[in-house]
């Protein structure tokens, strides 16, 4: 009985030590795919094909599809298990406009891969894409931190 209760304690301190990283672990996931996302449009926009082009921006639009489920609440500045974030409260105080931020960086994208096969027009593509990456950035990020 003794050694059953103090693995079940192991476990449950294990457990909260985790949870208590979890925050900070998915941030860092989302910083990651975020800087991935960004070098996939890099890629497209210095390809000379269009294949080329056309995959990068399938991959960075598959992960702008997933980036509202990458922000779960407690992921921000201030909450409890974050260490490093730039992600305001503000993500979850307007949803509906930063889902719309959202909704636009895929729309761009979506607007870039396909103009991929003609250079003038894919140049123009992803100015609209840098754009809406304003979109969130500018009203739900904060400033570079230490």
């Amino acid at each position: 009985m003794k050694h059953w209760f103090v693995g079940v304690a192991l476990v449950v301190c294990a457990s909260a030590a985790w949870a208590a990283d979890a925050p900070q672990q998915i941030i860092d996931e989302r910083v990651s795919g975020m800087k991935k996302m960004g070098g996939e449009i890099a890629v497209a926009s210095k390809t000379p094909t269009a294949v080329i082009a056309q995959a990068s921006l399938s991959s960075a639009l598959t992960f702008a599809e997933s980036i509202p489920a990458r922000f779960p609440k407690g992921t921000g500045v201030g909450d409890p298990g974050v260490t490093k974030t730039r992600a305001l409260q503000d993500i979850w105080a307007k949803p509906a406009e930063f889902k719309s931020a959202t909704d636009a960086l895929v729309t761009a994208l979506k607007a870039a891969r396909d103009a991929a096969g003609d250079k003038t027009k894919l140049d123009a593509a992803l100015g609209n894409v840098r754009k809406s990456c304003g979109g969130c950035h500018t009203p739900f990020r904060g400033p570079e931190t230490e």
